[in-house]
């Protein structure tokens, strides 16, 4: 095999693995939710004293701006009053975040004050040994849920078997659609997979704005751990199945540039990587059979993709001398690099060239994120605390 054809070939094998983690998984993923059964919320009617117990815990730091309006969404719930349990965990808040939670007192939300940033995952192991929830709800200071979203929660706890249960989010942009249209359509595939890997009880991962687990499954966390990844994967350790419920959704603001979301992606690529390596015993299919696939399939292949990009970008470079044709093509692929993501940082009109483009541009900015997070990884660097951009301090 001569250069030339290896190069060829290292374009090919990049390409069909680019393909299988975006487009054959997926569409596999479509295909089994149209031959399996959906998974349904319990059927069985609980006795009024049989009504779970639910904990709500809401993390915040420096969360004026969006703690007042989340705890009043919480307390609007069609949940009863007397069987929910709110936490606000307030990471060494410099605002008027933990005032805004004491205010609420009366109507029993209690405060919990971490005096030393140190981190979501650290507040979530404190108060989880304060509360007593038999259902717990994780969410944020800035998802809005429907008064209906706890009760359709806690509903699938009525099947035994099922240990988390994840709700999904919908990105809303009250100045313009644009960024919330485009950051929907990757969250759209998704949940697309999420769904053919809620029919076999494997859903990997949930979406840490609206998830639900059982209080009994709760391991302690590593203050580095990214929570919504490994919680999931304690679950399944423990023989209990994780589903979404396509019933339950939040709704939040996308970030405010799409450098921000590069930010969240990178931190999010790091933090998921470090949780891999620590469960990787979970990718054995001999153990865990169908799980090992779809987190093979769903996480591992989706992080490899940058360094396939890479890759056949540096092979069709160095075919360029070899012919007109691949000189071309990379001057191509060059210059529509170059307006995808030009595009997606402009606020222009919503057509559809322009749609396209700031898909590829959000694209390709997630996978620079995730090359970014590997490099973060591979270098030993922890991601622990996290500055998001709604703070008011």
């Amino acid at each position: 095999m001569n250069a030339e054809s290896m190069l060829l070939l290292v374009i090919a094998v990049c390409g069909a693995g680019t393909l299988y983690a975006y487009v054959v998984f997926p569409a596999f993923a479509a295909l089994l939710t149209k031959v399996t059964r959906a998974r349904v919320p319990g059927r069985a009617e609980r006795r009024p004293d049989a009504v779970p117990e639910v904990t709500v815990i809401i993390p915040a730091y420096n969360e004026e701006r969006s703690l007042e309006a989340k705890i009043r969404n919480v307390l609007a719930t069609e949940y009863p009053a007397d069987r929910l349990e709110i936490f606000v965990v307030s990471d060494a808040s410099t605002d008027r975040t933990n005032d805004i939670a004491r205010s609420f007192a009366d109507r029993g939300v209690r405060l919990l004050v971490q005096e030393r940033r140190s981190g979501k995952t650290a507040g979530l192991n404190s108060v989880m040994a304060l509360s007593r929830g038999e259902i717990v709800v994780f969410t944020d200071a800035n998802a809005m849920y429907s008064p209906s979203t706890i009760p359709t929660l806690v509903k699938y706890f009525e099947q035994g078997r099922i240990g988390l249960v994840s709700g999904y989010t919908r990105y809303v942009d009250p100045v313009g659609e644009e960024l919330a249209n485009t950051t929907n359509v990757y969250t759209s595939l998704e949940r697309v997979i999420k769904r053919a890997e809620s029919r076999w009880g494997c859903c990997v991962g949930a979406d840490g704005a609206i998830f639900a687990m059982r209080r009994s499954l709760f391991r302690p966390l590593r203050h580095d751990d990214i929570n919504d990844l490994v919680l999931p994967l304690t679950v399944i350790e423990q023989g209990y199945e994780c589903v979404l419920a396509a019933d339950a959704y939040c709704t939040e603001q996308p970030g405010t540039t799409i450098g921000s979301e590069y930010r969240r992606q990178s931190r999010i690529t790091n933090r998921t990587l470090r949780a891999l390596w620590r469960h990787k015993g979970l990718l054995n299919p001999l153990r865990f059979g169908l799980f090992s696939f779809f987190l093979f399939s769903h996480k591992v292949a989706r992080f490899l993709v940058p360094i396939f990009l890479i890759a056949a970008f540096a092979a069709l470079v160095l075919l360029a001398p070899v012919h007109p044709a691949y000189l071309v093509a990379a001057a191509a692929v060059s210059l529509g690099v170059v307006a995808a993501l030009k595009a997606s940082r402009q606020r222009t009109p919503w057509s559809l060239p322009v749609r396209l483009l700031r898909t590829m541009g959000v694209f390709l900015t997630i996978n620079a994120a995730v090359l970014e997070g590997w490099w973060t990884f591979l270098r030993g660097r922890r991601e622990v605390v996290w500055q998001h951009e709604r703070s008011g301090g």
